[in-house]
This record gives C-alpha cells, sequence and structure tokens, in this order.
C-alpha cells in the first residue's frame, strides 16, 4: 500500500541540513540526534543543538487525507508559518499542514563561552506534502480561508487574516535581507582580509626594493673602499691581518668548545643527579604500588570472606525453607493420614455395626429354626400315633380293602362296579376315610422328610401348607355333608380362624395342632354316610393338586432359604477377608509409622549435627575474619604512615586508605550485625523445631499411607545432604585456602614489618642524605644555572660572532676567490704581457700590480673592520 510522503527542503536562514524525504506510514518522530538515531534522509532526526530529544510528531490522517503536525512539550517550540504552536514544554494540540509550509522547529540560542559568543541555528523548512496516490497536497495558497495552524478539534474557530499574512511575507523579506546582509558582511571580511594581504605583501616588496638599493648603494661604497684600501695596503699586509682573524677564530672556537663542554658535564651531573632521584621516586611508588596491590588483596580477600559468609547465611536461610517446606509437607501428609483413618474407623464401625446385625438375624434364624424343629418332631410324633390309630382302624376291614384300590385310583369301570354293588354304604364311607387318612399322613410324612433334610429352615411354611390342606379338606368335607352342615360349620368356623391365625402368625401351639385333628376324628363319624363315590374321587383330586402345590411352594421357600444362607456365607466370607486385610494393612502401617519415625528422628539428628558444624565453621570464620580485619587496619595503618613519610604526593592513597577503614569498620558493623541476626535467627529456628519435634512426636502416630512418598522426599533431602555435604566440603576447602593465604599474609606482614623497619632506617638515612643532596644541588642547581646563563649568554653571543665570521668568512671566501680568479686573470695578462714585453717593455705593469693590490686592501679592509669588536 502506497503511503504518504513528506520532503523538508533546507531554507537560507536555517541550520544546514539535507534535504529529508519522510514517509508517513506511522507518526514520526522530529528531535535532535543522539546515539541510537542518527541523522539520515529517510528519518527526521536533525543534528541541531535547539533541538529536544521528542520535539515533534508529525502524521497523515487516512480517514480525513490531511497532514498533522504536534508539538511534543519542546523546550524552544515549533512554528507553522511564524505562529507558534503551543507554550514551552506544553504539549500542543494537532495541527493541520499544507503543502509549502514553512515549519520552524527552535529559536536561535546565543551561547557565552570562553572564545566568544556562539549561535547556535534553529531548523528552519518548507515542507511539500504528497498523498499517497502520488499528488501534491493542497497549497495555503489555494486555501484563503482554511485555517492557518489550528487544532483538529477547533477547524472553524480560528481563520488567519490578511495582516498576518502580511506580517509572515514581511518576516520573510526580513529573513532574507538579514542573510543577504550577513553574506555581505562575510564578503566584506573576506575583501578586508585580502586588502591587508595586498597591503603587506606591497610593503614587503617596497621593503625589499630599499633593502636592495641600499645594497647596491653599500656595494658602490664598499667597491671605493676596496679601491681605497688596494691603493694603501700591500699583501703583505693583508696576510698577517687574515691570519691574525683566523687564530682569533680559532681561539673563540677553542673558549666556546671549552664553555660548551663545561656546561654539558654539569648538564650530565646534574641529569645523573635528577635520574638518580627519579630512581628513589620509582622505587618509592613502586613500594606504594605494592602495598596498595596488597592493601587491595587483603580487601578483596576480605571481601570474598563476607561473600562466603554471606553465602553460608543464604544456604543456612535456604535450608531452613527447605526444612519449613518439608514439615508443612509432613503436616499435609499427617493430615491425610488422620483424615484416611478416620475413614477407615469409620468403615469399620459401620462393618461391626452390619456384622452385629447380621449376628443377631442369623440367631433369631437360629432360634426360630430350632423351634421349627421341635415343633416338627412333635407333628412327626403325633402323626405317628394317627398313623398308627388309622392302620389299626384299617386292619379290621380285612380284605376288603385289597378289592376296592384299584377302584379308588380312578379307573371308571370300577367305579361303575362300585356304584352298583350293593354293599352297605357305612362301609364305603369308612373305605374312604381310611384311603382319605392314608394319603394326607403319606404326604405329610414326605413333607417332614424335606423339612428334616432341609434342616429345619422351612418350618415356618410348612405349617402353613400343613394347616392349608387341613383346612382344604375340612372345607370340601363340610361341602359335602349335607345333612349336617349346620352342626359341622359351627364346629368348622373356630378351626378355621385358628388355622389362619398360624398360618400368618407360622407360630403353632400344640393346642391348635390338637384341636383339628380331634375335630378330624370327630368329623370322621359324622361324614361316613355323606359322600358318594364321586364326590371322593373328585376330592382325592383336588387334594392331590394342592399338595403339589404345596410341594412346589415349599421347593421354592427351599431355594430361597439356600440363596439366603450362600448369600450370608458369601458375606461372612468377604466381611472376615476385610477385617483380616484392615488388621494386615494396620500392621503393615504401624510398622511403616515405626520406620518413619526413627527414620525422621535420624534426620533430625544429621540436620542438628550439619547446622552445628556449619556454625561452628561460620565461628571459626567470623574470628578469621576479625583477625583478618584487624591485621589489615595495621597493616594499613603502618602503610599509611610509611607512605605518609615517604611523599607527600602519596595523600590521597591515604584518603583511599581512610574509605577503605571506613568500609572496614562498615563490614565489620554489617557481619556484627548478620552475627546477631543469624544468632536470633538460630535460636528461633531451634525454638520452632523443639516445638515442631515435640508436636510431631504426638503426630507422627497418625502417618500411614504417604509412607512412600515421605521416603522420596527422605531421598531427595539425602541428595540436597549430599550436595550441601560436597558444598561444605568445598567451602572448608576453600577456608583452608583462606587460612593458608592468611598465613603467608600474617608472613608476609612479618617480612613487611621488617623490611619496613629497614625502610624506616633506610628512609632516615635517605632522607638526611636527601636533604644535605638537596641543598647541595641546590646550590649546584643556583651555581649552574647563573652559570649556564652566563654560558648562554657567551654561547649566544659566540653565536652572533660566529655567524658574522661565517658570513665574514663566506665573504671573504668569495672574495678571495674573485680575487683568485682576478689574480689568475691578472697573472695570465701578466704571461701575456711578458710575452709581449719580451718583445716590448711596459712601463705601466707596476702601476697595474699596484692597483690589484689596492682593490684586494679595499675587499678586506671592510671585512676587518665589521669582525673587530
Amino acid at each position: 500500500m502506497p503511503s504518504a510522503l513528506a520532503i523538508f527542503t533546507c531554507r537560507p536562514n536555517s541550520h544546514p541540513f539535507q534535504e529529508r524525504h519522510v514517509y508517513l506510514d506511522e507518526p514520526i518522530k522530529i528531535g535532535r540526534s543522539v546515539a541510537r538515531c542518527r541523522p539520515a534522509q529517510n528519518n527526521a532526526t536533525f543534528d541541531c543543538k535547539v533541538l529536544s530529544r521528542n520535539h515533534a510528531l508529525v502524521w497523515f490522517d487516512h480517514k480525513t487525507g490531511k497532514f498533522y503536525l504536534q508539538d511534543t512539550k519542546s523546550s524552544n517550540g515549533t512554528f507553522i508559518n511564524s505562529q507558534r504552536l503551543s507554550r514551552g514544554s506544553e504539549e500542543s494540540p494537532p495541527c493541520e499542514i499544507l503543502s509549502g509550509d514553512i515549519i520552524q522547529f527552535g529559536v536561535d540560542v546565543t551561547e557565552n563561552t570562553r572564545k566568544g559568543t556562539v549561535t547556535h541555528g534553529c531548523i528552519v523548512s518548507t515542507i511539500k506534502l504528497f498523498l499517497p496516490d502520488g499528488m501534491e497536497a493542497r497549497l495555503r495558497s489555494d486555501v484563503i480561508h482554511a485555517p492557518l495552524p489550528s487544532p483538529v478539534d477547533k477547524v472553524a474557530a480560528n481563520t488567519p487574516s490578511m495582516y498576518s499574512q502580511e506580517l509572515f511575507q514581511l518576516s520573510q523579506y526580513l529573513q532574507e535581507a538579514l542573510h543577504r546582509e550577513q553574506m555581505l558582511e562575510q564578503k566584506l571580511a573576506t575583501l578586508q582580509r585580502l586588502l591587508a594581504i595586498t597591503q603587506e605583501a606591497s610593503d614587503t616588496s617596497w621593503q625589499a626594493l630599499i633593502d636592495e638599493d641600499r645594497l647596491l648603494s653599500r656595494l658602490e661604497v664598499m667597491g671605493n673602499q676596496l679601491q681605497a684600501c688596494s691603493k694603501n695596503q700591500t699583501e703583505d699586509s693583508l696576510r698577517k691581518e687574515l691570519i691574525a682573524l683566523q687564530e682569533d677564530k680559532h681561539n673563540y672556537e677553542t673558549t666556546a668548545k671549552e664553555s660548551l663542554r663545561r656546561v654539558l658535564q654539569e648538564k650530565i651531573e646534574v641529569v645523573r643527579k635528577l635520574s638518580e632521584v627519579e630512581r628513589s621516586l620509582s622505587n618509592t611508588e613502586d613500594e606504594c604500588t605494592h602495598l596498595k596491590e596488597m592493601n587491595e588483596r587483603t580487601q578483596e580477600e576480605l571481601r570474598e570472606l563476607a561473600n562466603k559468609y554471606n553465602g553460608a547465611v543464604n544456604e543456612i536461610k535456604d535450608l531452613s525453607d527447605k526444612l519449613k517446606v518439608a514439615e508443612g509437607k509432613q503436616e499435609e501428609i499427617q493430615q491425610k493420614g488422620q483424615a484416611e483413618k478416620k475413614e477407615l474407623q469409620h468403615k469399620i464401625d459401620e462393618m461391626e455395626e452390619k456384622e452385629q446385625e447380621l449376628q443377631a438375624k442369623i440367631e433369631a434364624l437360629q432360634a426360630d429354626n430350632d423351634f421349627t424343629n421341635e415343633r416338627l418332631t412333635a407333628l412327626q410324633v403325633r402323626l405317628e400315633h394317627l398313623q398308627e390309630k388309622t392302620l389299626k382302624e384299617c386292619s379290621s376291614l380285612g380284605t376288603q380293602v385289597d378289592d376296592f384300590l384299584p377302584k379308588i385310583n380312578g379307573s371308571t369301570e370300577k367305579e361303575h362296579l362300585l356304584s352298583k354293588s350293593g354293599g352297605d354304604c357305612t362301609f364305603i364311607h369308612q373305605f374312604i376315610e381310611c384311603q382319605k387318612k392314608l394319603i394326607v399322613e403319606g404326604h405329610l410324612t414326605k413333607v417332614v422328610e424335606e423339612t428334616k433334610l432341609s434342616k429345619g429352615s422351612f418350618s415356618v411354611g410348612f405349617c402353613g401348607i400343613f394347616l392349608w390342606v387341613l383346612t382344604t379338606l375340612l372345607d370340601n368335607e363340610e361341602n359335602q355333608a349335607r345333612a349336617k352342615e349346620s352342626d359341622l360349620s359351627d364346629t368348622l368356623s373356630p378351626s378355621k380362624e385358628k388355622s389362619s391365625d398360624d398360618t400368618t402368625d407360622a407360630q403353632m401351639d400344640e393346642q391348635d395342632l390338637n384341636e383339628p385333628f380331634a375335630k378330624v376324628s370327630l368329623l370322621k363319624d359324622d361324614l361316613q354316610g355323606a359322600q358318594s363315590e364321586i364326590e371322593a374321587k373328585q376330592e382325592i383330586q383336588h387334594l392331590r393338586k394342592e399338595l403339589i402345590e404345596a410341594q412346589e411352594l415349599a421347593r421354592a421357600s427351599k431355594q430361597k432359604c439356600f440363596e439366603l444362607q450362600a448369600l450370608l456365607e458369601e458375606e461372612r466370607k468377604a466381611y472376615r477377608n476385610q477385617v483380616e486385610e484392615s488388621s494386615k494393612q494396620i500392621q503393615v502401617l504401624q510398622a511403616q509409622l515405626q520406620r518413619l519415625h526413627i527414620n525422621i528422628e535420624n534426620l533430625r539428628e544429621e540436620k542438628d549435627s550439619e547446622i552445628t558444624g556449619t556454625r561452628d565453621e561460620l565461628l571459626s570464620a567470623r574470628d578469621e575474619i576479625l583477625l583478618l580485619h584487624q591485621a589489615a587496619e595495621k597493616a594499613a595503618s603502618e602503610r599509611d604512615t610509611d607512605i605518609a613519610s615517604l611523599q607527600e604526593e602519596l595523600k590521597k592513597v591515604r584518603a583511599e586508605l581512610e574509605r577503605w577503614r571506613k568500609a572496614a569498620s562498615e563490614y565489620e558493623k554489617e557481619i556484627m550485625s548478620l552475627q546477631n541476626t543469624f544468632q536470633l535467627r538460630c535460636q528461633q529456628c531451634e525454638d520452632q523445631q523443639r516445638e515442631e519435634a515435640t508436636r510431631l512426636q504426638g503426630e507422627l502416630e497418625k502417618l500411614r499411607k504417604e509412607w512412600n512418598v515421605l521416603e522420596a522426599e527422605c531421598r531427595s533431602l539425602k541428595k540436597e545432604n549430599v550436595l550441601l555435604s560436597s558444598e561444605l566440603q568445598r567451602q572448608e576447602k576453600e577456608l583452608h585456602n583462606s587460612q593458608k593465604q592468611s598465613l603467608e599474609l600474617t608472613s608476609d606482614l612479618s617480612i613487611l614489618q621488617m623490611t619496613r623497619k629497614e625502610l624506616e632506617n633506610q628512609v632516615g638515612s635517605l632522607k638526611e642524605q636527601h636533604l644535605r643532596d638537596s641543598a647541595d644541588l641546590k646550590t649546584l642547581l643556583s651555581k649552574a644555572e647563573n652559570q649556564a646563563k652566563d654560558v648562554q649568554k657567551e654561547y649566544e653571543k659566540t653565536q652572533t660572532v660566529l655567524s658574522e665570521l661565517k658570513l665574514k668568512f663566506e665573504m671573504t671566501e668569495q672574495e678571495k676567490q674573485s680575487i683568485t680568479d682576478e689574480l689568475k686573470q691578472c697573472k695570465d695578462n701578466l704571461k701575456l704581457l711578458r710575452e709581449k714585453g719580451n718583445n716590448k717593455p711596459w712601463p705601466w705593469m707596476p702601476m697595474l700590480a699596484a692597483l690589484v693590490a689596492v682593490t684586494a686592501i679595499v675587499l678586506y679592509v671592510p671585512g676587518l673592520a665589521r669582525a673587530s669588536p
């Protein structure tokens, strides 16, 4: 997505900067250059002192399509077209800016320095704004009625006037005029400099011309003098003067060399003495640095010991915290064990209650079973008596029973014969009654045998079934008895009521059993003649069906009783197993608790021994620290006195040593406070441990199932103990090393004391020698300085003389060269003239030689006059 662009162009009256192209993807900070944010062409950071670090913000609003500028509490302000946005150190509201606006950041600030007043310029720039589509934003001239720099919330409130526009233009014109004036002043200054340079050059050229004229005139004068000298002096006189000048030159050179040699020797001696003094100073400085290093080492060792002490204190704190955490975990485990113990006790109580209930039920069932067994035995006895009676009655019937038995079993033909037989009805009724009794007794004996096999668990059901069979028999007989219905109803009603009561209560007495049998015996005689064969057959079939149903009910009740017995046995077995398991768990937990108690006591003893060992080590470390402190203080005091006596320049070291003393005293105070706090904490820990020990002895019996967790924690604690023991061993080694170092330090201190005494003696002697040497050196230095000054003056004079002599020598050499050349020419001319004179003599030759001598004298005389002081 394209972004808006702002271009800042430097104006003539601005602090110089490169043109900036800033993309307004987000609000851009305008501010002063710092180490993290340097000026670049793509940011708004300027290398200008009058700007603040966070001077202003400029951004583009995509919703409104406008550009805004905001002053962020700058000290020198922000201006749009010479209008300030806010007061000093106040944040301005966002103000709209348009393309072509002149934006000024800060104001010109003048600073008075030693070199003079310095003016720091501000940033003045013309801003050009381009929309994201590449089009330039609106200009201020296109929007006449738009607000100039105004807040976003108050766009229609402040509208600029023409007067402000004119003032702005005038201010711009004035600034441009001032800029031009400054440029003209700079040009005038350069022109003035050029004029001064040209004047100096012209003066030098004129002076050179004047010097040339003087030299020319002097050369003319010297030429005239040479001519005069050549006329007055001869070559021998000139040679003598040259020899004398050379001797003077040699004498001057020897005297200068001797003076220089003396000065050099004195200088060498002074340098040697200075080197000796410097060597002694360097030795003293080396000793001082060595003492400083020793002091620093002792201070570092003290710091290390203090750090080790603090580390030991922190480790003790960590151990106490770990103990507290372990005790908290132990309390939680005890609480959990107590809660689980309560739950188990509650379950055991519930099981005991259930066991008691089941025991009561079993006892009740056993009593019922015994009672039913007794009744069944009584009933069996009575049934046997009844069977005997019936057998006696049936035996009187004789052989006729065998004839009628197949007829009673159900064949229709026998029933027809029985109906046709003209026998006695009484005989038939007696036979039917006997058959009924036999059937009933047979069924009853079967039921009694089944009840015996079922161990008396069906006594109540059997009694009910027996009574129900008797009542059904009585009801059938009562229905079939036509003639004696009224009499029988009176006799049967109480028996029915009693039988129904006995079936519901399931507890029949001997009287209730005897009454129906007596009534049955009475009914036998009453119902012998009232029943027919068909009715007897139907009654027998009906009784068979009812007996079958009673047998089925007895079997069902028997099965239910077996099931109940099996359930009871299973519950008993489960309860016994639970009781055995709970007893085993209780025994295991008790054994684990005893082991826990033993392990915890061992751990406590180990921790107490470790704590006592660490305390002893800390006390020994404290004693050693105190001894080291005392030794360090003694060494520091001795070193201070030595350093103060050796040199005054070591006052700074004394101040540092005093500061170190204060630090050592502070460290001692801190160590004392730490000792007091440590003792208090140790006492508190011991009190807490005692209280917790008394509390834990009562609560240890409640822990059961958390042995594994405690064992794991014990292992971790053992590991930590091993680590702590290794750390303690390491600390012991470090303490041993520190003890060795302290012994070495004590030996070094003893050696230092011996050396200090020797140094004191040496220092005393050195002081005396130094005072003597210093006095001698001072006198010698003063003399040497005076001599050096004199020699320097002489040297300067000799230098000037030598320079003049060198110049004269050079001039004389040149003149000599020229004279030799002229002499050669003259010789050549003389040779030529001689050659010619051989032919013809020259009368003016002596005149020419005299002229040459005069010229030489003229040349040498001014040099000699200059050389002579």
